[in-house]
């Protein structure tokens, strides 16, 4: 990204956070930049063929799912328009529609021209700029594909996105035995995503953001979501985006399609599906939030906002608070997250050791920690993941409150009687696990959640909440 821009990065977080703090982000982002060594690797044209072959065989039987791609373009460069245009016409799937609603105050030739030469592009040209929402909204009106994805004026998509997501919804429709697109249960498909620089025709690839499977609470943390995401087209049309909220019009659009599900359906199985595969370049050049996340606070301002209003939505009391990382926030719930929330049944801190490293908290399944040994002030990389709350796989007992309705048991499988070791300070964990061994504390920790988990209910980790072991 380059030493220059480095540096104001640098001096914006010390101001905002203070000079210790800047320091040791910094020293983060060193080691983090010196062990990147992710490359993006091109699919050969032999499988692009394969899987143009495998969507032209779906595609005679009439079961091929049709997408729109909207895309709201103003002043778009045409050297960048024409790049973001190709990715959609490379697709080695080809039931798409490319809807680019232009609020330029001149038509986009590269646009008109490209709509001339394939019928698959639709070109509008807007009466006025009315903002990103609004210019989205009017592409999201001509819209008549099944599914339809948000792309922006200056980003490309990998050959095989559509193809890609296509796989997801025909095997969701496989599965339940339908024969219509809108009756699919699947709401919103997303994917990973990288960052790439074009200079001189050459492009590099970095930041590779490898995401989780659908995580409620991380999503009210941050917009994890972002690129590329495709939406059912008749839920998409009418949620729409909301100008009140533009500069994180995509992020609240987001949180309602999830909360629709997450937070009324327990664990929103099968509404939310994620593709483990980056199918998403987001560019980066000097004005782009990508390469200078500064350069549009207000987006974070709005950010804020989108999380409280769907909480306020859902009936949930609790103050949304800006994290030191631009665009990473936090719910502090006003009773509590399991008094607000009917979907969490138990929820852990971060163990902490005498040597201020991370001992514990949060495991997989495999019962590893993420951030076993890490520095507690480690933030988790360039997503931040260490500091943020989180839908997990389990948390410890040694700090652990959980829903009086599941006392019992607790009780079967720890074999004692319950105590609230996260809310309570002076809960004495050492007094309370005598006898049991680390490995065996874990063991317990994971059946325990295991537990809750088959009840569809949420187990969530808030490392803000420390308890030293």
């Amino acid at each position: 990204m380059g030493i220059k821009n480095a540096v104001s990065k640098t001096i914006a977080y010390a101001e905002r956070n203070g000079i210790k703090a800047a320091f040791y982000a910094a020293m983060e982002r060193i080691k983090i930049n010196s062990s990147e060594k992710y490359s993006y690797r091109e699919l050969s044209e032999e499988v692009l063929r394969e899987q143009n072959q495998e969507y032209r065989l779906l595609a005679e039987t009439g079961d091929a799912v049709r997408f729109s791609i909207v895309v709201p373009l103003f002043n778009t460069p045409e050297v960048y328009l024409k790049q973001m245009i190709d990715s959609v016409v490379n697709q080695s799937y080809g039931n798409w529609e490319l809807v680019l609603a232009d609020a330029s105050e001149k038509s986009l030739d590269v646009a008109i021209s490209a709509a001339n030469d394939d019928p698959r592009i639709k070109y509008y040209h807007l009466d006025k700029n009315a903002g990103i929402s609004h210019n989205t909204n009017r592409g999201l009106e001509k819209a008549t594909g099944d599914y339809i994805g948000l792309l922006d004026h200056d980003d490309i998509l990998t050959p095989d996105a559509l193809y890609e997501v296509s796989r997801v919804i025909k095997k969701s429709m496989q599965k339940n035995k339908l024969s219509r697109f809108i009756d699919c249960p699947i709401r919103l498909i997303y994917s990973n995503e990288d960052k790439f620089e074009d200079e001189k025709g050459v492009r590099k690839f970095f930041e590779l953001h490898e995401k989780p499977s659908f995580n409620m609470d991380l999503l009210l943390s941050n917009n994890y979501i972002c690129h590329f995401a495709v939406m059912r087209a008749d839920i998409i049309k009418r949620l729409k985006l909301r100008a009140k909220f533009d500069g994180a019009q995509d992020f609240d659009l987001f949180l309602r399609c999830c909360s629709e599900a997450a937070l009324s359906m327990d664990m929103a199985s099968g509404h939310i599906v994620h593709i483990d595969k980056v199918l998403y370049h987001w560019r980066c050049h000097r004005a782009s939030t990508a390469a200078n996340p500064a350069s549009k606070t207000y987006a974070y301002e709005a950010g804020q906002a989108a999380i409280a209003d769907v909480l306020k939505s859902n009936n949930i009391n609790g103050e949304v608070v800006q994290l030191p990382h631009l665009g990473f926030y936090r719910v502090n719930y006003e009773r509590g997250i399991l008094q607000e929330r009917d979907d969490v049944a138990c929820v852990g801190g971060k163990l902490v050791n005498k040597k201020g490293r991370v001992a514990g908290g949060i495991y997989k399944k495999d019962k590893t920690a993420p951030f076993k040994n890490m520095p507690v002030s480690y933030s988790g990389g360039l997503q931040h993941r260490a500091v943020l709350t989180q839908d997990c796989y389990a948390v410890d007992i040694r700090s652990m409150a959980i829903d009086s309705l599941y006392k019992d048991i607790y009780k079967d499988v720890v074999g004692i009687d319950y105590v609230d070791t996260f809310t309570d300070p002076k809960a004495d964990t050492t007094a309370l696990f005598t006898g049991m061994s680390e490995d065996e504390i874990i063991d317990k920790s994971v059946r325990f959640c295991e537990e809750i988990k088959k009840r569809g209910k949420r187990v969530v980790w808030d490392p803000q909440i420390i308890k030293r072991v």
